[in-house]
């Protein structure tokens, strides 16, 4: 009886290099990580994916386990995953505790929306399922396409972002987020940055006296208030400004920032910074 028990717990260790022997059954909670397994070839291996990575897939999606920071220990369970990969936004703990004394291996990378933390992310998940060659191919092409992208202005353009998931709430980007983060590194400047952290909501005058030349916010923003101009006329402090006054509203997919940076986030840099330096906004980022 020792011999098979033995067999079994060695069944539930994590191993590194799984792929070398083996098809592991994986689940990936966070668009922006199940676009770097996309990337490095592994994408045959998800049997599971969450909410956010399902619009991922062109063809039909894997099994979807709900989304990335409430997730359920049965529906997780019922896939047989081997390894469950999200960031410190998955959650919440207490299945994650449950996933763990299943004998699921919980992989858990950084969410932080910067270059420096997608490169991390896409090196330990190259390293822990055999795809180093991928992975440094993958870190190489993003440095050489950000080596590339349009130079920042010498005087960065006032810039806001914002959240808005349903038709009277209005969310601004402050420090440590990943809209933040977006508007530094194509080139503009968050005045919110210096004020707070995280997301917080501002008041007309606040608006108005930021003086924005850029609102930016996601696609997903701009389609739930019915288009760019409908949002503008949602929230007349807005419109108020030099940016709703020029209709300088961008759209970004907010794919690219679930659970830190997607490889797919140079593009929209390189249409930040051509923005930032022509103060005209590039035809694929205007949402009507």
């Amino acid at each position: 009886m020792i011999k098979p028990l033995l067999v079994a717990c060695c069944c539930l260790l994590p191993a590194s290099g799984l792929l070398a022997d083996s098809s592991p059954r994986l689940i990936s909670a966070g668009a922006s990580l199940t676009a770097v397994l996309q990337q490095l070839e592994l994408a045959d291996y998800l049997v599971g994916v969450d909410s956010t990575s399902e619009p991922l897939f062109a063809a039909e999606a894997p099994a979807v386990v709900g989304y990335q920071r409430q997730l359920g220990s049965e529906g997780v369970l019922s896939l047989r995953p081997q390894v469950l990969i999200g960031t410190e936004e998955m959650g919440p703990p207490a299945v994650l505790t449950q996933l763990r004394q299943a004998g699921v291996e919980i992989m858990l990378l950084s969410a932080e929306p910067s270059m420096e933390a997608l490169y991390d992310n896409i090196t330990r998940l190259a390293e822990r399922f055999d795809r180093v060659p991928q992975g440094q191919q993958l870190r190489a092409d993003l440095q050489q396409q950000l080596a590339a992208l349009p130079p920042r202005p010498e005087t960065p353009p006032q810039a806001l972002f914002l959240l808005s998931h349903s038709a009277g709430s209005l969310l601004v980007a402050g420090r440590h987020t990943a809209g933040g983060s977006l508007l530094e590194l194509g080139g503009m400047h968050n005045p919110m940055a210096s004020r707070f952290s995280q997301y917080r909501a501002l008041s007309a005058e606040a608006f108005i006296g930021m003086a924005p030349h850029w609102l930016v916010t996601t696609t997903q923003s701009i389609e739930f208030a019915g288009g760019s101009q409908r949002l503008l006329a949602l929230h007349p402090a807005l419109a108020a400004t030099p940016a709703g006054r020029r209709q300088q509203v961008m759209g970004v997919d907010g794919k690219l920032m679930v659970g830190g940076f997607s490889p797919a986030i140079t593009d929209t840099l390189g249409q930040l910074r051509l923005a930032a330096l022509d103060g005209e906004s590039p035809s694929m980022t205007h949402a009507d």
